[in-house]
């Protein structure tokens, strides 16, 4: 394989982890969590209870990756955790909203400040 066309791979498949990888984590966490509780239902064990863990994280990633991309959240349930439970640092909607308030909460002074 050259080098080129490693490239050309790479990128093709950065590009569709981009535009995908959201829906795909999503639904696959889904299909984990679902298979893990009827594994549960017939047979109690710890091998159950791992995947029921393993598709909530990977359903939480995946929406954690629509929401960096779209700067919003697609379910309540994720923005729920990633903005009350989580950590600040792993919202990836934070900061990028502009305050529509004043600084000051003084209207008067806010139009003094810009000079009018």
């Amino acid at each position: 394989m050259s080098p080129v066309e490693f490239a050309a791979w790479l990128l093709l498949g950065m590009l569709s982890f981009w535009l995908l990888g959201g829906i795909v984590a999503r639904v696959s966490g889904l299909l984990l969590v679902l298979t893990g509780a009827a594994n549960l239902a017939l047979d109690p064990g710890v091998g159950a209870a791992l995947l029921i863990v393993l598709g909530t994280v990977t359903w939480l990633a995946g929406h954690w990756h629509y929401a960096l991309r779209h700067h919003s959240y697609n379910s309540p349930l994720a923005r729920h955790v990633f903005c009350r439970w989580a950590p600040e640092w792993l919202d990836p909607t934070r900061n990028w909203a502009t305050p529509v308030t004043s600084v000051t909460g003084d209207p008067e002074h806010d139009e003094r400040r810009d000079g009018r």
